[in-house]
């Protein structure tokens, strides 16, 4: 894999940052792993995928502008040429002009549309030149919306894509191509469990939640990740039925202790909806009030029953009954 590899491209930096775990059957990067800082980051510098995870949480989605869609042409007009010096430079420039995150859609609207002229071939080559060879961030985002459209059957490829994946700049983009493989959840699922920060979350959201395994990973690891809880917590409520345990008659120490993070971030309705966004919350909070009354002392977080009261103080005279019982 690392002869096909650029020395100093971005895919150079993660294979020779890349670990193997501890029983040699995987590979992850190193928690205090980061892609070289961008130009333009001498006085903020963003964590791997920020950026990114930012304008999909945060930033108002705007149609491509003008000056951008034609740097994208041309950029497309030089792969179905064959130009390669050409499209690199032009595809270096739209990067500058717009993030690949906002108009993948775009981008691959104009290669389907123009078949005849910008042939599959060339695109696949390009894209993979571009993978192997980019030191550029977007540049490479831009190649692996060529390869969404493809599809791979080449497994060592797979296997550098996968690679790619553990870095949370770059785990959205490779998600997009691996929702076209055969075991694509279980893929995905890998993919959460390696990366910790914008990978994570990225994960979650389009984590399917149909075994066991993943709905006790999402119920006790999903949120921990190093940007906020808030981002995954939604989905990990509803992906590991955390309401169903709640409501049935037993429940584990170790379960009630995962559920009662979950709460307390959903309760914070800070960057992301929460307990809004679940139906008949208020319930919720009482059927988890209950089963805390009836929990040891020590497995309750009476700073969480404070947060309750609080947020429902003069809303809900039971939950805030409820909470003085046990706090």
């Amino acid at each position: 894999m690392k002869s096909i590899l650029s020395d100093n491209s971005i895919m150079d930096a993660i294979v020779n940052a890349a670990v193997r775990d501890s029983d040699m059957k995987d590979s992850h990067l190193p928690e205090a792993f980061r892609l070289p800082a961008l130009a333009d980051e001498n006085f903020a510098k963003f964590a791997d995928g920020a950026i990114d995870g930012i304008y999909i949480y945060h930033t108002e989605h705007r149609p491509i502008s003008d000056d951008a869609r034609d740097v994208m042409i041309r950029a497309m007009k030089a792969v179905g040429k064959g130009d390669r010096d050409e499209a690199k430079k032009l595809f270096e420039e739209l990067g500058t002009k717009a993030r690949a995150v906002s108009i993948i859609d775009d981008l691959q609207k104009y290669i389907i549309d123009h078949k005849e002229s910008v042939s599959a071939d060339r695109v696949v080559k390009f894209a993979l030149y571009t993978l192997y060879n980019t030191k550029d961030r977007e540049s490479l985002k831009f190649a692996l919306s060529m390869l969404e459209l493809v599809r791979l059957d080449d497994d060592s490829l797979k296997e550098l894509l996968r690679m790619l994946g553990l870095s949370d700049e770059f785990t959205l983009f490779v998600i997009f191509i691996m929702q076209q493989w055969e075991n694509a959840n279980e893929e995905i699922f890998r993919l959460a469990k390696k990366t910790k920060g914008w990978g994570r979350i990225h994960a979650i959201e389009r984590l399917i939640p149909d075994t066991p395994e993943i709905r006790e990973w999402l119920l006790r690891e999903g949120i921990h990740n190093n940007v906020l809880p808030a981002y995954s917590a939604l989905n990990c409520w509803e992906g590991s039925e955390a309401e169903n345990l709640l409501f049935a008659s037993d429940i584990s120490k170790e379960d009630f202790a995962a559920i009662s993070e979950l709460i307390s971030v959903l309760l914070d309705e800070g960057p992301c909806p929460g307990i809004s966004e679940i139906e008949k919350g208020d319930e919720v909070i009482k059927a988890f009030l209950r089963k805390a009354k009836e929990m040891p002392d020590e497995c309750v977080d009476k700073m969480l029953i404070g947060q309750i009261m609080d947020k429902y103080s003069g809303v809900d005279p039971e939950i805030t009954s409820l909470a003085r019982q046990i706090g």
